[in-house]
């Protein structure tokens, strides 16, 4: 398995290097800022480590280019630690976000999982308690009902299955306001 890491701290890119060395990944080590996309394209990679606070473009637009030309799974690894950047990490197609300084074992873990899921013929659906995710239909199963998402309602849940700690409320929620009959009385 192949990781690009697009990070513009040497010491943090060399560190996120040797521990998925350790573990017997490939890392591809991107550090021509301007040029990115295009040398992404010279290597197969599996999956992007990508920090938000980069020269030349921020990690959101590096990610929106990424996305525009191969669907490669993109983690988000940067000292931004606020909700709105965990979010914009997600509405520009990341699918997961950890924080520096980060666990080893999370982080090893959420690459684990994002390279499972990014594999079409191990998965179709997430099911997490109640709530199943259709990762193909982009249908929220709850109980009995069958909800069909918006492209950032089924990111932003493919992002809770992924932290399964936040799930069960945001189903419960998004259940109760897409089944809700608005009336301005």
């Amino acid at each position: 398995m192949r990781i690009a890491i697009i990070e513009d701290d040497e010491i943090t890119r060399l560190e996120l290097s040797k521990l998925l060395n350790t573990q017997g990944y490939e890392t591809v080590l991107l550090i021509d800022f301007g040029n990115l996309t295009d040398e992404l394209k010279k290597y197969s990679i599996e999956l992007v480590l990508l920090d938000i606070n980069l020269p030349y473009e921020n990690g959101y637009e590096v990610c929106r280019k990424i996305k525009q030309v191969m669907p490669v799974p993109i983690i988000f690894v940067t000292s931004r630690d606020t909700n709105a950047d965990e979010l914009k990490s997600i509405q520009v197609g990341g699918i997961d976000f950890i924080t520096k300084p980060y666990d080893t074992l999370i982080l090893l873990e959420k690459i684990k999982r994002a390279l499972q899921l990014s594999n079409p013929n191990n998965f179709r659906e997430l099911v997490k308690k109640d709530c199943t995710l259709d990762l193909h239909l982009s249908i929220l199963k709850y109980q009995e009902q069958s909800i069909e998402l918006t492209r950032n309602e089924f990111r932003i849940l493919y992002y809770f299955f992924m932290n399964e700690d936040k799930v069960m409320v945001l189903c419960q929620d998004l259940v109760q306001v897409k089944m809700r009959k608005f009336s301005p009385f």
